[in-house]
């Protein structure tokens, strides 16, 4: 008796104020994957930076307009505002998978799908974090080239493949949502 009491307690600790249990899914090789990514694209970031910031010169590129090419211009310190904001993305994304539960659906969850949609919300998530994160990267990868003069900007097709890269996504995860509701 004191078991089953012990154990009600406890499952109505782990639930938030909307009832749902607060169940963590395992994670699964694609889940270290997209993480891994993430890591390595800040890794990369931070390398790419750290190893061009001295040879620039002391005003860069610090905007692109929607066809890719440079329309402003600051100081290179503006540089480090990139990898500094992927940290705190990441960072931020990072914890935020931890309150699967807490999340805002698009379908009602029940316990009996809360599993699978709390791993269907964690990996849009984890995958929107590596992008973002490689997206950045590319824009501080074309900053420089700008500067070097290797190329003239972002290209036409940054801004439709990185929406593209978005919100398809985001299209795939509602549609898996309603599936697995």
């Amino acid at each position: 008796m004191l078991n089953k009491n012990i154990i009600g307690l406890l499952k109505k600790k782990r639930e938030n104020k909307s009832g749902r249990a607060a169940v963590k899914p395992a994670r699964e090789p694609i889940d270290w994957f997209l993480e891994a990514l993430a890591l390595l694209g800040l890794l990369v970031l931070f390398g790419y930076v750290i190893y061009h910031f001295p040879k620039l010169p002391d005003i860069i590129p610090s905007h692109f307009n929607a066809s890719g090419q440079p329309d402003d211009y600051s100081a290179k310190s503006t540089l480090w505002l990139l990898p500094g904001i992927a940290v705190f993305i990441y960072i931020l994304l990072s914890l935020i998978v931890l309150i699967p539960h807490q999340f805002n659906y698009s379908v009602k969850i029940t316990a009996e799908n809360a599993l699978r949609q709390y791993k269907i919300a964690i990996r849009l998530i984890s995958y929107l974090k590596a992008a973002i994160i490689w997206m950045f990267f590319y824009i501080s990868y074309a900053t420089i080239s700008v500067v070097a003069k290797e190329d003239s900007g972002l290209g036409l097709w940054f801004l439709p493949t990185f929406l593209g890269g978005i919100l398809i996504p985001l299209i795939i995860y509602f549609i898996a949502a309603y599936r697995n509701r």
